[in-house]
């Protein structure tokens, strides 16, 4: 294997070690789900801030996913 074989290699791992987050929902009946998951935490931390600028009364929260 060559070094650009390698460092591609490496470059194809880094997604998967980088923390993944995800951002969840509760509505006013106490349900919640998941919007979306894999995100970046700044990405997940962006879509919870635009959520609730909208106002609504749900609750968003961004969580690092296990």
């Amino acid at each position: 294997m060559n070094d650009d074989a390698r460092n591609k290699s490496k470059l194809s791992q880094e997604p998967e070690l980088a923390e993944k987050w995800s951002v969840w929902r509760q509505g006013d009946d106490g349900n919640r789900f998941v919007m979306a998951e894999g995100l970046s935490e700044a990405a997940a931390r962006q879509m919870v801030a635009e959520f609730e600028a909208r106002g609504h009364k749900q609750l968003y929260q961004a969580s690092r996913m296990r």
